[in-house]
């Protein structure tokens, strides 16, 4: 069994992915559970060598607003192949704060107690750093500012799940778990629904590189929404590109990325 997996749904990531899998890998992610919605890009090329060696389960899922259905594909199909999965995006990055190589070691402690079913890890919405069209390099070292703690979106979870006490996923931020059953915030206090108010990202967050330039911003609004109808607004760049503080937690990540060669940033 592997010990930490993650699930997401994906489209036209072909820029931005082999960074994403290779952080992951990087802070002790076992297995991608990985659902191509569609993709008209180079990604699935892109991930042959991760899908070739069993890195990354590789499966195609068609129409629009099946993140939910790619979801619990991968809860229903892995539930039994992974102590733990966490759902995702792939512009999200899970960052172990307070262990900084070994992500399941605090996922491992946070879920000891036999009634938690999963971790709700808050997210740390980064802005554009005032690109107006996509830098060269890697997205953790290119947009290094964030919001303030209390910044917009910040209170959102993603959820990290036990998967054998979870019934099932009818919401991209968290799941319905089995009766006594719960899910905890990084500092083991019982947290209900999408939103945490008490967080510090003390232990864990997540790293959610939502607009990136304006430029990309731009070309992501024509994807569409996994989730639901319509495609997103020019204001939510606006409303979300908030760069208040500088914070460079991921160029050590970055670095080591780069000196092992496996990440061309050009």
């Amino acid at each position: 069994m592997d010990k930490l997996a993650i699930a997401c749904i994906a489209k036209n990531e072909g820029k931005y992915i082999k960074e994403w899998i290779e952080y992951h890998k990087l802070v002790g992610v076992d297995k991608i559970y990985l659902y191509d919605n569609d993709s008209t890009d180079d990604m699935k090329c892109i991930i042959k060598p991760y899908s070739d060696s069993g890195y990354v389960k590789y499966h195609r899922i068609h129409g629009k607003q099946k993140q939910y259905l790619a979801y619990n594909k991968a809860l229903f199909s892995y539930r039994f192949q992974s102590e733990f999965i966490a759902f995702i995006d792939c512009d999200e990055f899970l960052v172990p704060v307070e262990n900084q190589n070994n992500l399941y070691e605090i996922i491992e402690r946070l879920l000891k107690n036999p009634s938690r079913g999963g971790v709700a890890i808050n997210w740390c919405m980064y802005g554009s750093s005032g690109f107006q069209s996509r830098p060269k390099g890697l997205v953790i070292e290119n947009f290094l500012y964030r919001g303030k703690l209390d910044g917009r979106g910040n209170a959102c979870v993603k959820s990290v799940v036990n998967p054998r006490k979870v019934l099932f996923f009818h919401h991209a931020h968290y799941p319905i778990y089995f009766p006594t059953f719960y899910a905890v915030n990084e500092f083991g206090e019982k947290t209900r629904g999408w939103k945490n108010e008490h967080y510090n990202w003390t232990h864990l967050r997540l790293n959610h590189y939502f607009t990136k330039s304006k430029e990309e911003w731009i070309e992501r609004r024509s994807l569409g929404k996994a989730d639901c109808k319509g495609n997103r607004p020019i204001e939510q760049f606006y409303e979300h590109d908030n760069n208040d503080v500088y914070d460079d937690i991921m160029l050590k990540y970055a670095e080591t990325l780069k000196i092992n060669g496996k990440i061309d940033t050009e």
